[in-house]
């Protein structure tokens, strides 16, 4: 077994030496603090495997370091030796995975065992990233985690919880289910952490959280995220289905007509989300960048023209013209569902450009599962997100719209 690395959180002296001994003997490393706070400020210095903590202690107790634990560093295991554990206290965490439980007194033998039971963590560790609730939340959907997120804001609390990467629940002020997340997005400001997970009480959102995404980004374009009676005739959630099959997409390499590809044949959501975890650089003098835009389509003959001129290529059956942010500006494509999807492809090339220091995002060429091709033609801060016909092939529509020989 490889060494374990523990941290011993207890205020009596005498057990919480005789347990680091105890564990060292065993071959593991061991350090301990006396309160909860000592124990935070190691657990940010260094990475433990498992955190053994008293519930009971002076300046603090040890629930708050089973929450700190679940909003800074869930994958450390806990165990947690007491007197003084409830009925209450074990029905909510014993059969947490992650979280052990001894009575006191105790056999240190007896919590070398469970300290080997629950293993050392795996993965890999590093600092905290800023990052948006929305773009947060698309990369627990990638990650197929189990998680509760705590959502503070200037309005009230909310909490959205995740299984196996899919939103089940969220609750806001009075609210629960989809309108719950939208309004809580709509808020705009705040901050939110992981705490430790505790399973949904209930499940109020049945659609794959790609859909219910799809359908944020839609209210957000029109104004209307977190209005009750918003949402589609057609959900987004059922759109998602169409194009994703429900779930995350996933790359076949022998079969790239079923999948959203790019160019140099690597996963563009994938990519689209490590993208995403990167501070994009500030906006160019002047504004941001999709306020010329913006002001341009105002005018609907200008619109028109724009719109029009990408159907004189021979393959194009669609064209929506979307901003950076994958604000749908103008749009002729037939597919309120193809828009939705479009202004998600053009989001996520656009943090892939700014990743790497562009703001040109042309000749990305996409498949939906249901066989749609969409191609990128880059415009600056703006693009347009073609629908190609059947049967076209949409390299050459972009090379031909670009200029390329």
């Amino acid at each position: 077994m490889s060494a374990i690395r523990v941290l011993v959180v207890d205020d009596e002296v005498n057990l919480r030496f005789a347990v680091e001994r105890g564990l060292r003997k065993a071959g593991h490393h061991a350090d301990s603090a006396s309160t909860v706070r000592q124990a935070i400020e190691r657990l940010r210095s260094q990475p433990y495997d498992t955190v053994i903590t008293d519930l009971r202690m002076p300046g603090g107790d040890g629930l708050e370091l089973i929450q700190w634990l679940g909003s800074y560093s869930p994958s450390t295991k806990i165990l947690v030796v007491s007197a003084y554990i409830t009925p209450d206290f074990r029905q909510e965490y014993e059969n947490q995975g992650a979280i052990g439980i001894l009575e006191k007194p105790i056999e240190i033998a007896k919590l070398i065992e469970l300290v080997e039971e629950l293993g050392p963590r795996r993965g890999f560790y590093g600092n905290s990233i800023e990052v948006e609730l929305f773009d947060y939340v698309q990369m627990v959907a990638l990650s197929g985690r189990d998680k509760l997120v705590k959502v503070i804001t200037p309005i009230s609390e909310g909490k959205i919880w995740f299984e196996h990467g899919d939103i089940v629940h969220a609750e806001f002020e009075t609210h629960s289910g989809e309108i719950a997340f939208y309004k809580l997005l709509a808020v705009g400001r705040g901050t939110f952490t992981e705490v430790f997970y505790v399973p949904s009480p209930q499940r109020t959102i049945m659609g794959s959280a790609t859909g219910l995404l799809m359908e944020a980004a839609r209210q957000m374009d029109e104004g209307t995220l977190g209005e009750e009676g918003g949402a589609p005739e057609q959900p987004a959630q059922a759109a998602a289905s169409d194009h994703f099959g429900g779930g995350p997409v996933a790359l076949d390499d022998d079969d790239e007509s079923n999948f959203p590809v790019v160019d140099d044949d690597a996963d563009f959501l994938q990519i689209a989300e490590a993208a995403a975890a990167k501070a994009p650089p500030p906006p160019p003098p002047g504004g941001h960048a999709d306020a010329g835009a913006t002001g341009l389509l105002d005018d609907p003959e200008t619109r028109e023209l724009m719109l029009g001129q990408f159907f004189e290529f021979e393959g194009v059956d669609g064209v929506a013209i979307i901003s950076s942010t994958g604000k749908v500006l103008a749009e002729r494509m037939g597919n309120s569902s193809l828009v939705t999807l479009a202004g998600f492809y053009m989001r996520g090339a656009a943090r892939i450009a700014r990743s790497i220091g562009y703001n040109v995002f042309d000749g990305v060429i996409a498949r939906s599962e249901n066989g749609q091709q969409l191609v990128m033609v880059g415009m600056g801060a703006t693009s347009a997100v073609l629908s190609i016909e059947a049967g076209a092939d949409p390299e050459t529509v972009r090379d031909e719209i670009m200029g390329f020989d």
